[in-house]
């Protein structure tokens, strides 16, 4: 969806002088336009309450209740589309994936003074994230269920598991992660597009919610079953053989990091048809080629369908080009996954 009006911000900051050079940004970008400012969770929560903002722009730590809980709250009682921003590193990093989880868009860092010479590309990010997020349509809907015959089993075994996400990820990785239990089979590599500097604290939150080990590869790095890997920041994930997972620098000439394409184009090369990919919710295009390489070399490919996705974006480029095999709601994909390996298992 997109906007034609200005798009109304509300913007979230607890320190004045952040929150005027952050109000000075927006306000020098002629299609933004600050309806509101809040300066702790509470306020955030009942000014979006009370002037429909099509997006918030909020700090993650904040008095009264953190962006965590404000994200929380303003989802249950008047969804909009919510971007958090940090400055710091650890515990706050830690809430502001909980509030992925919670129904946030998207983390970004916060732009810090004009003096520094990272300011001008953390603020044009701040602005190109605020831009795309506020046309999500940010509504819970609840597909019907299905049952597992519903799912064609194959009879073959399996040696690994890719899956791909972006916006909505971190809270649609937790599902399915969460679901296939801590007895899982299959290594399980992944590409999820994060902030640069957000990498680890998304892997820490992500171990601490789910019953799989997660790991972030920094070296070429022996894959275990049951074990979750997810690249370090700026890097693409990559099987370099069988078994084994490495990382690819990103470069400036790259869509996206860490790629979906590359990393399931990779898996497609060593494992074929004893492959098993998913694409889960997301803008753009990215995983769409590579889940169709894995496809074409003999794996098994899912898809989230439209009505769980935040964004039914990645996963309905990959259905165009015919790479999706099964598309499912959110809520079943791990179930299917499960149902494949019943009758092939894993090899």
């Amino acid at each position: 969806m997109s906007i034609k009006e200005p798009i109304r911000v509300l913007l979230v900051e607890d320190s004045p002088s952040q929150l005027q050079l952050l109000r000075s940004y927006l306000e020098a970008t002629p299609d933004l336009v600050v309806v509101g400012t809040a300066i702790n969770g509470r306020d955030a929560v009942q000014s979006t309450l009370r002037l429909h903002p099509h997006v918030v722009a909020m700090d993650i730590h904040l008095p009264v209740f953190d962006g965590y809980e404000a994200t929380r709250q303003i989802m249950q009682q008047r969804p909009t589309p919510i971007v958090l921003f940090s400055s710091s590193t650890g515990d706050a990093e830690q809430r502001a994936m909980a509030a992925l989880a919670a129904g946030a868009l998207a983390v970004v860092r916060k732009p810090s003074g004009p003096v520094d010479p990272a300011s001008a590309a953390d603020r044009d990010h701040l602005i190109r994230t605020l831009r795309l997020m506020a046309g999500v349509k940010v509504v819970t809907r609840h597909p019907p269920r299905m049952t597992p015959k519903q799912i064609d089993q194959a009879n073959k075994e399996y040696a690994i598991l890719a899956i791909a996400a972006s916006t909505g990820g971190p809270a649609a990785l937790q599902t399915i992660l969460r679901d296939l239990g801590s007895s899982f089979p299959l290594p399980i590599v992944i590409a999820q597009h994060v902030t640069s500097g957000f990498m680890r604290a998304f892997a820490d939150w992500l171990a601490s919610t789910i019953p799989l080990s997660v790991h972030v590869v920094e070296q070429e790095t022996p894959i275990l079953p049951g074990h979750v890997y997810l690249p370090c920041d700026d890097h693409h994930l990559e099987i370099v053989r069988q078994h084994v997972v490495t990382i690819k620098r990103s470069t400036p000439h790259d869509r996206y990091c860490p790629s979906a394409d590359h990393l399931f184009s990779s898996v497609a090369h060593h494992y074929g048809s004893r492959a098993i990919g998913v694409i889960l919710t997301g803008m753009g295009d990215d995983g769409a080629q590579g889940l169709l390489e894995l496809a074409r070399a003999g794996g098994t490919t899912f898809g989230q369908d439209e009505a769980s996705c935040v964004v039914y974006g990645m996963p309905k480029m990959a259905k165009v080009r015919g790479a999706v095999h099964h598309e499912l709601p959110l809520e079943q994909l791990g179930m299917a996954v499960s149902a494949v390996l019943g009758k092939g298992g894993r090899g």
